[in-house]
């Protein structure tokens, strides 16, 4: 017998213990522990945490479906949290009560779980480990693929992931090598041990050097598995690794024996509650010391989930179902998922339904909603076994067509409201009827199939004037329409919507119609006429907490005014589009889009390194692909324009790899920066194929505004000038370029603040009469956005021009060197903003600001702020 059931030292992990260490030193940063069964990764996770000066949040995947954040609410389990936590979280925490339903509940509840954890690193360090991630249900991965996308918020963690490497597949292998890529993860494979590690283990369990014959056979027996070596510790004969598993289980009492395969049945972890209710605890300590089960908070939990597998399968059918029946008796219906798997396994085929349909509703309210569905096709599953159920079929089809669209599932979504159409009548059930058509049709555009259109026209034909569903229809017709597009016919039925959404006190209907609306006038170039309908829908969007429409408004407001030329307005509205999302804990999903029109707006205005930088705050936040790919394309915009072109490139390599759609806020961002880049190398038939291509799409004509730059490069590459729509004094302005129109296109680009296109349209001038002002003020502008192709073409016009250009804008600069945007931050340090707030303010990261104050402080020679502060007061440097 040995003298420990396991080696009390840890060996042949010292490589691995120091990843770990270093990684939590660098933090942020991820981890990725793979490794066969029994290799040793939670006990590598538990020695590195033991005794750790940092906050360790563990959770563990269960292998149960319709459990949904499982490892979370684990993690989480006794961390005091704040009101406005409670409210985010509440799916999460125990006995959670009723939360924010509508689309930006779930975005929410993970910001929260990423501001929480922020919180708590505030503090001291946090660790966060999720063990068995081959067993994570999809919620959980959607959830962890957010927080280690976002981990830069939270500067001092550390993520753990733990996974079997032999059973890593289905959806979980592309989600580890995705994250793989995230600059801050790093992925180990935990390796069996060697002979020599073997031996130290053998050493540390007997508490006595092992004798060499018996330490090669082993070895050779367990080829290095941790688990398997203490098993072979004391068998004997040439047992199977089943057999290992269990001998210590067999070695004890009858009673011991029984209790363990009632936990076996109850999962890897069991309340000691929940397990006295279904057997006899009196034996637990004879269990516990020998070392099969392990304490785990207010219950148990196999050491190991071999053991607790090799023990499930030995038991006879005849004790499986009676045991899983005694589970089924006693869990409460709060449980449901738990209920409806063990009721299953008991043969309680009709019980079990009831209890998964009960899960679906529980994994709707945790806004879980793949679990919701897994449970909904459960039900639909065994609809032979439902008829006890108070729901029709019909219903759980509709529910289930529901949660398909919310998780993503949209083949499957199609495939569901198909089977309930041909099931309903529309001639009995025309509302009910109509709302499924709807959202079919939104399904089938997601996917690109056809019918989409005739979908949300037939809805809408089939509800009768006055119902309250009619103007929410009416308004997804409209945005369907829009994004063909027909803006025609769009508009008239947005009016439509407008009036029937008023009529039926729909609010939120009735501020996305006067959105849309006002975005379809406004390409007509009347802007003054829209932008008191978009602050009119976004007052009664805040006002019935509609925050989805409120943002929209938002941006709406934001992009239409840098599309005609009003950037500090436009500015102004896409900060606070930020601030706002942000305080409705939505900043990094619905965030993304003003962060885009910030963007797009100092790209215009030309402060390019503010653009950049906030392009890398926002990349920081892990925005969704689309976005991502947008943000990427306006950085390449900078980039190509400066001459960094292979990073432009990139940029536009990744971008169409990120997302494969023309994106929403501006459908032809990705052809206009590959045009930019071939133009730079010199490829103009390739210039001229892409913008024909693009020209051609049907959104190019409808969406002028976009085009326009397109059609300019065009002209570079030798194409004419369409025959397009003209709205607003920028793409008057562009027409002016675009024809060649010089003297009228300085003054309007110079009227309008873009140095970019004012410099570009000086060039021209100067390219045809040889003025050497236009030379010189075009360089001083491209000096000043640091755009060295353009200030090389314009370079080389003044030599065959023989022009002397003056007025080096770099040279002439503060004799401190300040930038434009070292001296802003600089006097915001002279307010008395911290680096965090400097952060929020400018929408930039915490370490970007802190290393503009400190360039800022070297430059001036000054030690801290405070005396940053007062040489700027001392040497009127603001004035």
């Amino acid at each position: 017998m040995s003298a420990h059931l396991v080696s009390p030292e840890l060996v042949g992990r010292s490589a691995e213990i120091g990843h770990l260490a270093g990684a939590l030193a660098n933090a942020p940063a991820t981890v990725l522990v793979g490794g066969e069964a029994g290799v040793g990764k939670s006990r590598l996770v538990n020695d590195f945490t033991a005794g750790l000066d940092a906050t360790v949040l563990l959770g563990g995947c269960v292998e149960l479906d319709g459990l949904p954040f499982a490892p979370f609410v684990a993690a989480l389990r006794g961390i005091p949290v704040t009101d406005r936590e409670r409210v985010d979280l509440a799916p999460l925490l125990p006995a959670f009560g009723a939360q924010a339903a509508g689309d930006e509940a779930r975005p929410r509840l993970f910001e929260g779980v990423l501001s929480l954890l922020a919180r708590l690193s505030d503090q001291r360090p946090v660790v966060l480990v999720v063990e068995d991630a081959h067993w994570l249900d999809r919620s959980s991965r959607d959830l962890l693929d957010f927080l280690v996308r976002n981990q830069r918020a939270v500067p001092r963690s550390l993520v753990v992931v733990t996974y079997r490497s032999d059973e890593l597949g289905g959806p979980v292998r592309p989600l580890l090598a995705e994250l793989s890529r995230v600059p801050w993860v790093r992925r180990i494979e935990l390796p069996r041990l060697s002979a020599r590690d073997v031996r130290a283990q053998l050493r540390g369990i007997l508490g006595a050097e092992p004798d060499p014959v018996t330490a090669r056979d082993v070895f050779r027996r367990s080829e290095g598995n941790p688990l398997f070596v203490e098993a072979l510790v004391d068998g004997g004969a040439e047992l199977s690794l089943e057999e290992l598993l269990l001998s210590r289980v067999e070695r004890l009492a009858a009673d011991a024996v029984a209790l363990v395969r009632a936990a076996a049945v109850g999962g890897r972890r069991i309340s000691h509650d929940l397990l006295a209710k279904v057997h006899d605890v009196s034996p637990i300590r004879s269990i516990v010391d020998a070392g099969i089960l392990v304490v785990d908070g207010d219950g148990y939990a196999f050491r190991h989930a071999l053991i607790r597998d090799a023990v499930y399968q030995r038991l006879l059918p005849g004790e499986r179902v009676e045991l899983h029946a005694r589970y089924a008796a006693v869990l409460p219906r709060s449980v449901a998922a738990e209920l409806a798997h063990h009721r299953y396994a008991a043969g309680d085929i009709p019980g079990a339904v009831s209890a998964a349909w009960e899960a679906a509703g529980a994994a709707r309210r945790a806004l879980a909603y793949a679990e919701q569905l897994a449970m909904l096709e459960r039900v639909l599953s065994l609809w032979d076994n439902a008829s006890h159920l108070e729901v029709d079929r019909l219903t759980v089809l509709e529910a289930a067509g529901e949660a398909a669209s919310r998780a993503g599932e949209h083949e499957r979504g199609e495939e569901l409201t198909t089977e309930l159409l041909a099931d309903l009548d529309p001639a009995t059930e025309c509302i009910r009827y109509a709302a499924v058509l709807e959202q079919r049709g939104r399904l089938r555009a997601q996917l690109g199939r056809p019918g989409a259109l005739e979908d949300h026209r037939e809805a809408v034909r089939l509800v009768p004037v006055g119902h309250p569903i009619r103007g929410y229809l009416l308004n997804s017709l409209a945005a369907r329409l829009m994004q063909i597009p027909l803006p025609d016919e769009a508009r008239e039925v947005a009016e439509e919507a407008l009036g029937a959404s008023h009529h039926a006190g729909d609010d939120p209907s009735e501020a996305a119609a006067l959105i849309t609306l006002a975005v379809l006038d406004a390409r007509l170039g009347d802007l003054d006429a829209q932008l008191p309908r978009l602050r009119h829908a976004r007052a009664i969007a805040e006002n019935v907490a509609a925050h989805r429409v409120r943002l929209r408004a938002l941006h709406c407001e934001a992009s239409l005014s840098e599309a005609y030329g009003r950037l500090e307005e436009a500015e102004e509205l896409a900060r606070l589009g930020i601030r706002t999302a942000r305080e409705l804990g939505l900043a990094r999903s619905a965030g993304a889009s003003h962060a885009v029109d910030l963007t797009r707006t100092l790209i215009g205005a030309g402060r390019w390194d503010e653009a950049l930088e906030c392009v890398d705050h926002a990349l920081d936040h892990a925005p969704p692909a689309v976005y991502h790919a947008h943000l990427l394309c306006l950085a390449g915009f900078v980039d190509v324009r400066r001459g960094e072109v292979d990073r432009a490139e990139w940029a536009l390599t990744r971008a169409r790899e990120l997302a494969d759609v023309p994106f929403a806020q501006n459908p032809l961002q990705l052809p206009g920066l590959e045009a930019e880049v071939r133009l730079a190398q010199g490829r103009l038939d390739e210039v001229a194929a892409v913008v024909r291509a693009a020209l051609d799409l049907p959104n190019a004509l409808v969406a002028s505004r976009f085009a326009w730059p397109l059609v300019a490069l065009g002209v570079r590459a030798g194409l004419p000038v369409p025959d397009m729509p003209v709205a607003g004094p920028v793409q008057a302005a562009w027409a002016l370029t675009c024809r060649g129109e010089w003297p009228e296109a300085v003054a309007a680009w110079e009227a309008l603040g873009q140095p970019l296109w004012h410099a570009e349209a000086l060039f021209g001038l100067a390219s045809v009469t040889r003025d050497p002002a236009a030379m010189r003020k075009a360089a001083e502008l491209a000096d000043g956005l640091g755009a060295a192709p353009l200030r090389d073409r314009i370079a080389d016009l003044a030599r065959r021009a023989r022009v002397t250009l003056t007025g080096d804008g770099p040279a002439e600069r503060a004799r401190f060197g300040l930038t434009a945007r070292e001296v802003e931050i600089l006097r915001l340090v002279t307010d008395g903003l911290a680096n965090r707030e400097i952060a929020e303010r400018l929408f930039i990261s915490a370490k970007t600001a802190s290393v503009h104050v400190s360039n800022i402080l070297g430059k001036l020679g000054v030690a801290n702020r405070v005396e940053a502060a007062a040489t700027a007061h001392k040497l009127r440097l603001f004035e």
